[in-house]
């Protein structure tokens, strides 16, 4: 098979499929072709949060713009989405975390955000339970909201399909062809596809993608894991974060449990040791593991991307379990929290935080969006636009440059 389109996305998370919807619905051709299912790894794997608080400043205009698409989002695609506006609370208990969230004040002014920064009585006044012992106080934003991971990348695809985009599940893209010095195609499982333009938002394999190119994309692969709640008789209406752990409470009254502590970075034959030391793993509380991914990939498991047709790790069962008994600790009116089921989720992040979002110089006609780590649930809305204008209009209204790769150009 050898079909042509104007752009092939590469990658069935929720900025690919935002991407191939933005673009089907400006009339352009556009074929999605994801290796496993849509919605099959990192976009479906987190709590569901979408928020402002703590971002960098530079992310802030875009994820402003993607609150503004959230709000209609629903009413956009004719679909489910499960957004809710139930606002954030961000608990901090010690120095450290009071002198970031006071800083992060500046940022909420200047961008007109509803954040407030609470003290310990207001707090108490908010939450219908203690907070942590010793606690000093909590961020709190009231437009913050939520939406349901399991849904949203699937109702993208859905409404791009609507508007004429193709959409192809377990076909792995094997790589990108280039013709001199622009891109000419994707070869494909299913077969070769001729093209103008490729974005690739393929998560954690896009250094994988990028690499035959001679393009570096610094990302680092970082392990997640949750655990869901029975049915808890307790409205906890908040999306709420501490140094233990994270929760979400979905509208069935099941909790959502994420082990904050327990962010891991496996390592593989794919981990660089330069890589390592410029994320600086102890700031951002990543530990380093050495177990059976190693062994996995020693045996060819990364090798390509058929052997894995979605990237499904074991949670880090012990983090899981200090973080239900953190929250018991926390909550004791609730009965000990025991899990449901838990899973796990790679994040693919770089070295400060920040997503690569960009037009390559080098072969033209090649866009990235990757290296969201948790963060890129919420923003993808307006980087899936993003890129849409990119190559629909050759520019976009929001200045990205902060985002182009150039800045790791000596990684």
């Amino acid at each position: 098979m050898n079909r042509r389109f104007d752009t092939v996305v590469i990658g069935g998370g929720i900025v690919g499929s935002s991407a191939a919807y933005y673009l089907a619905k400006a009339g352009r051709q556009v074929v999605l072709v994801e290796k496993g299912r849509i919605n099959g790894e990192q976009s479906c794997r987190g709590l569901g949060v979408i928020g402002t608080q703590r971002r960098d400043p530079l992310e802030m205009a875009l994820m402003l713009d993607s609150l503004d698409i959230w709000r209609g989002l629903e009413n956009e695609l004719g679909d489910t989405v499960g957004w809710k506006e139930q606002g954030q609370v961000s608990l901090f208990s010690n120095d450290r975390r009071r002198r970031r969230s006071e800083a992060f004040m500046a940022v909420a002014k200047q961008f007109g955000l509803t954040t407030q920064l609470l003290g310990p009585n207001e707090v108490l006044g908010l939450l219908p339970y203690p907070q942590p012992e010793g606690g000093l106080g909590a961020l709190y934003t009231p437009a913050d909201g939520s939406a349901d991971q399991e849904l949203v990348a699937t109702a993208f695809a859905r409404a791009a399909a609507c508007h004429g985009a193709v959409i192809w599940e377990n076909s792995a893209a094997h790589s990108i062809d280039i013709w001199g010095e622009v891109v000419c195609g994707v070869d494909t499982e299913r077969g070769r596809l001729g093209c103008q333009n490729i974005v690739v938002a393929a998560g954690c394999w896009t250094s994988f993608l990028l690499k035959p190119l001679g393009i570096a994309h610094p990302s680092l692969w970082v392990r997640g894991s949750v655990g869901r709640s029975p049915v808890l008789p307790y409205d906890l209406k908040f999306a709420v974060s501490c140094d233990e752990y994270a929760y979400l409470q979905g509208p069935d009254g099941r909790l959502n449990l994420a082990a904050v502590d327990a962010t891991v970075h496996d390592l593989m034959l794919h981990s660089r040791p330069k890589l390592l030391r410029l994320h600086q793993l102890k700031q951002k509380k990543i530990k380093l593991e050495l177990g059976k991914p190693m062994v996995r990939s020693l045996m060819g498991d990364f090798n390509d991307f058929v052997t894995h047709r979605t990237l499904d790790p074991a949670p880090h069962f012990k983090g899981l379990k200090r973080a239900a008994a953190a929250f018991n600790a926390d909550h004791p009116v609730i009965a000990p929290i025991q899990y449901e089921r838990s899973w796990a989720g790679y994040m693919d992040y770089t070295p400060d935080g920040l997503p690569i979002i960009e037009a390559v110089a080098e072969p033209k006609g090649l866009y990235v969006a990757a290296g969201f780590g948790r963060n890129g649930f919420g923003i993808a809305p307006a980087v899936g636009r993003s890129i849409s204008e990119f190559i629909t209009m050759g520019a976009t209204n929001r200045d990205l440059s902060p985002f182009s790769s150039q800045r790791f150009r000596h990684v």
